[in-house]
C-alpha cells in the first residue's frame, strides 16, 4: 500500500526582491533596476582612446573590437554620421579578468576603406560573418561571410555576402550561438515592430542560411534593439534597447529563452546602464565580460568595460513529512531543470529537510521519491517577489479491494 507525502513544506527565499543572497556568500547591493539575477562589478578599460572601442566576438582567445582609431587603421577621412574615422576591426589578446594588451588589426583582408561592423564565428572558428557599410552608404549595414584557410594565421576566403542583406535596409550585429545552429541579427526591415528589431535564422548545415525571424514583442518594442548575444545554453539573450522604459538611449537588457519563447526583457540596472547608450554586451570567459558606453565622453565615442558578474541565488528549502507530520529522513528529492534533466539529487537527513540554491529566472522541476509513498513533482515556476510558501498536499489513501476466487 503506497501513501502520498503528506506535507512537502517549500521556503523560497527568492533573489528578485532581496537582492542580497549570493553565492559564495558575499553581500552584495544591488540597485532596484537591477531585475537580470546578476550583481554587477563594472571597471574602465585601460585600452580606450578618444576614438570608439565596441566588443564584438571571441576568437582564438583573443577578443575582437571594433573600432574608430586611425594609427594602424585603413583608410582616411570621417564618417559623416559618426564625426569619427572609419571603423576597422581590431583584435586584444586577454591577458586576465581585467586585462587586454593593446588593440592590433585583425585583418588586412577584411578591413577596408569603409566602416567594418560588428562579427561573429561559427564554433570551429572556422568561418566568419561580418558587416560593412561602404562609403557614401553608412547607414547601410550588409553582412558577409567568409571562411579561413585551412592551416592560416587568419587568411578568409571565398567572400560572400548573404541574401539577407539589402540595399533597402542596414543588417547589423551577428552573432551565432554557441551550439552554431542560429544567427541573430538586428535590422530596420520592413513589417518590424518600429526602428531595429532582433531576428534569428537557422544556420543550414551546408553553411547556408535559412529563413529569418523576428524574435516577437517580448524581445523587440517600437524602438530600436540592436547587439544580441546569447549565453552558451542558449538560456539567456542579451541586447541592448531604447525602448522597454531604457534610462535614455540604449540600455543592456536579458530575457530568458524558454522553448521558443522568450521572457519580457530585465535591465541590468545601473552599475552598467546609464541615461547615454550601452551597447555590445558579451560574455568572455564563465562571468567576466565587456561591453561599451558613452557615458563617460563629451562626444559618443565608446569607451569599453570590464563586467565581473555575480549569480544572485535563490535557495530552496523544505522538509518531507508522513500524513501524521512524522518527518521522513532518508527520502529521495530530485531537482530537474525545465527540460528534464536531472541537475542535483540529495536524501534527507534525519530532520527531513533537503536545500538547493536555484539561478533566478530559471524554471525547475522537483521530484520526491521514497518508497512506499507516491512520487511527487511540480514544476518550479520563477517569481518576480521574494517570498516565503508552504506547500502542503492532502492525504490520498490507495484503495485496495479483494475479490474472493471460487477454489
Amino acid at each position: 500500500m503506497k501513501f502520498t507525502f503528506h506535507a512537502l513544506c517549500v521556503i523560497m527565499f527568492c533573489a528578485y526582491g532581496l537582492y542580497e543572497i549570493t553565492d559564495p556568500v558575499k553581500r552584495t547591493k544591488v540597485d532596484a533596476l537591477n531585475k537580470s539575477g546578476y550583481a554587477f562589478e563594472v571597471e574602465v578599460s585601460k585600452i580606450n582612446s578618444d576614438y570608439s572601442e565596441i566588443a564584438s566576438a571571441m576568437f582564438r582567445n583573443k577578443l575582437v573590437i571594433v573600432s574608430s582609431k586611425k594609427i594602424g587603421g585603413l583608410g582616411s577621412g570621417k564618417d559623416p554620421k559618426t564625426k569619427e574615422p572609419y571603423t576597422d576591426l581590431f583584435c586584444l589578446d586577454v591577458k586576465g579578468a581585467n586585462s587586454f594588451s593593446q588593440p592590433f588589426l585583425f585583418s588586412r583582408i577584411l578591413n577596408t576603406k569603409g566602416n567594418e561592423g560588428q562579427v561573429s564565428f561559427s564554433p570551429d572558428e572556422h568561418t566568419i560573418y561580418y558587416t560593412r557599410s561602404e562609403r557614401g552608404s553608412e547607414g547601410n549595414y550588409k553582412i558577409y561571410k567568409a571562411d579561413l584557410k585551412k592551416n592560416s594565421q587568419g587568411k578568409w576566403m571565398n567572400e560572400t555576402e548573404l541574401s539577407i542583406s539589402s540595399d533597402d535596409y542596414s543588417v547589423e550585429n551577428p552573432h551565432v550561438s554557441a551550439d552554431g545552429k542560429f544567427l541573430f541579427f538586428s535590422s530596420n526591415m520592413k513589417d518590424g515592430f518600429g526602428g531595429f528589431d532582433i531576428y534569428m535564422a537557422r544556420i543550414n548545415k551546408d553553411g547556408s542560411i535559412g529563413a529569418y525571424v523576428n524574435l516577437g514583442d517580448k524581445v523587440n518594442s517600437e524602438k530600436n534593439e540592436k547587439y544580441p548575444f546569447t549565453t552558451d545554453d542558449n538560456k539567456e539573450l542579451y541586447f541592448s534597447s531604447t525602448g522597454h522604459g531604457s534610462l535614455g538611449g540604449y540600455d543592456i537588457f536579458i530575457s530568458n529563452r524558454r522553448n521558443i519563447a522568450y521572457s519580457e526583457p530585465r535591465n541590468l540596472g545601473r552599475a552598467i546602464n546609464s541615461n547615454r547608450d550601452e551597447i555590445a554586451f558579451m560574455i568572455i570567459n564563465g562571468e567576466t565580460g565587456v561591453f561599451s558606453s558613452n557615458k563617460d565622453k563629451r562626444t559618443y565615442a565608446y569607451n569599453m568595460y570590464h563586467v565581473q558578474a555575480e549569480m544572485i541565488y535563490k535557495n530552496l528549502e523544505g522538509i518531507i513529512t508522513t500524513e501524521d507530520d512524522k518527518k521522513l529522513p532518508n527520502t529521495t528529492v530530485v531537482l530537474l531543470d525545465d527540460e528534464g534533466k536531472e541537475l542535483e539529487r540529495q536524501i534527507t537527513s534525519a530532520d527531513a529537510s533537503y536545500h538547493f540554491k536555484l539561478k533566478p529566472y530559471d524554471y525547475y522541476q522537483i521530484v520526491v521519491e521514497k518508497d512506499g509513498y507516491l512520487n511527487y513533482k511540480e514544476e518550479l515556476a520563477p517569481n518576480a517577489y521574494s517570498e516565503k510558501s508552504v506547500l502542503k498536499m492532502a492525504t490520498k489513501k490507495v484503495k485496495v479491494s479483494y475479490i474472493k476466487v471460487k477454489k
